[in-house]
């Protein structure tokens, strides 16, 4: 796979992330599916390598001395890592034949209930750490950088109601994602040397 192909590929993964959990989360009543359940699982790891590329534009902006960068990355792994465990209880239900409205049923899916929400806050650092490195540094535009800093405070207000299974938030932070992918697609597109002498700074 050559340089320029390299960050493409990258880049892209924010916008299948979110296209696709989007599409398999559905109005979340369905009930449950396989092929949803995977094509989410899916979606959720797709959006590590987004993330990892994205740590790299803005460490290259950023420079050697800057730890926001490193934070971002940090911190929205762990977010999508905690969203990732959320899948977990509502694979044992099915697969234990849980009948829905029993107590046990109710107590595993206030778990994965209780993960989702949680992976808000971290999610809420990596955007803000990103908002602060695009203002500082115009590593990405300022419409971005904006739409970074409101979905921070979006999902720090999602995340203090603990006791919520309604978390649009996340959704906010699945189209920044999708609008960033597009964003540094297109530039790879239209500057692939720069991207390509970027991806080596950052690697060094």
């Amino acid at each position: 796979m050559n340089q320029p192909m390299i960050p493409r590929v990258g880049a892209a993964c924010g916008a299948v992330f979110a296209i696709v959990l989007i599409v398999a989360n559905g109005d979340g009543s369905q009930p449950f599916s396989g092929p949803r359940a995977v094509a989410g699982i899916a979606a959720l790891t797709l959006a590590i390598p987004f993330l990892a590329y994205l740590t790299s534009v803005l460490r290259q902006a950023e420079g050697a001395d800057g730890w926001l960068a490193y934070a971002a990355l940090a911190t929205g792994i762990a977010g999508i890592t905690l969203k990732l465990g959320s899948g977990a209880p509502e694979l044992a239900m099915h697969r234990a034949h849980l009948a829905a409205g029993t107590q046990l049923h109710t107590a595993v899916d206030a778990i994965a209930g209780g993960a989702t929400v949680l992976s808000l806050y971290p999610l809420a650092v990596c955007c803000a750490a990103t908002a602060i490195v695009a203002f500082r540094t115009r590593a990405l535009p300022r419409w971005l950088a904006a739409g970074a800093a409101v979905t921070a405070a979006a999902l720090a207000v999602n995340g203090a109601f603990l006791a919520t299974d309604f978390v649009p938030a996340l959704l906010l932070f699945a189209l920044w994602s999708a609008l960033a992918s597009a964003h540094l697609l297109r530039r790879t597109w239209h500057n692939p040397a720069r991207v390509a002498q970027a991806q080596a700074t950052a690697s060094t």
